[in-house]
């Protein structure tokens, strides 16, 4: 298993890309217990999709590893302290 893999979250973090964004997670995780989460381009962002980075926060702590976040954008950081998440997704 790799040290460390990098994870493009693209534009949105919502409800009609978290299905498809977990199968690219779970993959991720497979790969390596520490995610850089490159998140400079998300523009949406709602309930699913900060509790599908909050669950992977949790799995990937279970294996000893983290979340690093590379640039998170201003509507992320804006979305996750709205909901109560920032300091729990450490943004």
């Amino acid at each position: 298993m790799a040290e460390k893999t990098s994870f493009s979250c693209g534009d949105a973090l919502d409800i009609s890309h978290v299905a498809a964004l977990k199968v690219r997670l779970e993959k991720s995780l497979q790969k390596a217990s520490t995610i850089e989460l490159k998140a400079n381009a998300v523009e949406k962002v709602d309930t699913a999709g900060l509790q599908l980075i909050a669950s992977l926060k949790k799995e990937v702590t279970t294996l000893h590893g983290k979340i690093i976040w590379k640039s998170p954008s201003k509507k992320l950081i804006e979305t996750s302290e709205a909901l109560g998440l920032k300091e729990y997704l450490e943004l």
